[in-house]
């Protein structure tokens, strides 16, 4: 019942985000456009048409991407650490993968991947950062340490993306750095969609194979061990894992942190704990979360867009400080 509430949800949200922005489209616009696109197999010559296919579809099946990436991204790293705070962004996963980005972009670092050389930049960066802030936290079992190590490697990747924006030469390529420190979805085009796709969909089909083994987790480190996980194998599998799916989003969108924190929480509790179920909706509500947060991005303030970085921030931070007094309050 609550999996077809959501996929209702998701289907109505998508209809709803293609209508809305600095300029209104008409539902029936909407459908005739996709009645046109279907029967003839090219879109129709109006603004509506345009503004539809070469703008807000693209982007909205972008933020149901990004929304399903993120909250998996933080649902893997809250179950390896057991950590309910865990998040790309709070561990500086997204920082880490951001400063690789900018260094492509303004250095010119990781040429030799061609046109991917943002995307390797940005899974080098997070790799590294997830690296050191598992390193960094040892075998303590106390969340909090773990939180507070990734807010210095985020603070340190930070600083050095600002260094190396610093440093640029080129005003274009300021801007363009820039845009990896807010977020942002505009100028999502049809060509970002089939490789962010193609990632997601190999990121879910990963975790359903190791459901069972995110399972064990939720019995403590020791517990799996003993039940035959190979631990260390299996961290750096996820690690190297939420690194790539990161890297992949930060690449195209910039930094959009606490999307990968709340959205676990939520799926836990209309799924339960089990990780078969917790894929289906941790995904359905992160692509829920992404596809409404954009479409307040473009609306609030219209005809100018508020990056929706700012916007996951005002609502994810206070989810966070509540879980932090609420959860690991003194004595808990």
């Amino acid at each position: 019942m609550k999996f077809s509430i959501l996929l209702a949800a998701l289907l109505i949200s998508l209809i709803f985000s293609v209508r809305f922005g600095s300029v209104e489209v008409d539902t029936a616009d909407i459908l005739s456009e996709v009645g046109t696109m279907i029967s003839q197999g090219h879109m129709g010559n109006s603004s509506s048409a345009m503004i539809l296919w070469q703008i807000r579809i693209p982007r909205t099946l972008f933020a149901m991407l990004c929304g399903i990436g993120l909250s998996l991204a933080g649902l893997l790293l809250q179950t390896i650490t057991r950590n309910d705070l865990a998040d790309p962004y709070v561990l500086g996963v997204s920082s880490g993968a951001s400063t690789g980005a900018v260094m492509a972009i303004i250095w010119g670092w990781f040429s030799f991947a061609g046109s991917g050389s943002v995307a390797t930049g940005a899974f080098i960066g997070a790799a590294v950062s997830t690296g050191i802030v598992i390193a960094a936290s040892g075998k303590s079992h106390n969340p909090i340490r773990l939180v507070l190590v990734g807010m210095g490697v985020s603070a340190f990747f930070s600083a050095l993306t600002m260094m190396v924006i610093y440093g640029a030469r080129h005003e274009a390529q300021v801007r363009s750095a820039m845009f990896w420190l807010v977020g942002s979805l505009s100028g999502m085009q049809w060509s970002d969609i089939s490789f962010t796709a193609a990632g997601v969909l190999i990121m879910m089909g990963l975790v359903f194979l190791v459901r069972n083994d995110l399972d064990l987790m939720l019995l403590g480190a020791g517990e799996a061990e003993y039940l035959g996980l190979n631990l260390k194998h299996f961290q750096l599998f996820i690690i190297l894992l939420t690194s790539a799916i990161v890297a992949l989003l930060v690449s195209k969108s910039g930094i959009i942190g606490f999307v990968g924190l709340i959205t676990p929480h939520m799926a836990r509790a209309a799924a339960g704990p089990s990780h078969g179920r917790l894929l289906i909706f941790s995904s359905l509500i992160g692509a829920l979360v992404m596809i409404w947060s954009d479409v307040l991005s473009r609306t609030l303030f219209a005809p100018e867009e508020l990056p929706i970085g700012v916007l996951t921030a005002c609502a994810g931070a206070p989810v966070f400080i509540w879980i932090v007094t609420h959860r690991y309050g003194e004595g808990r």
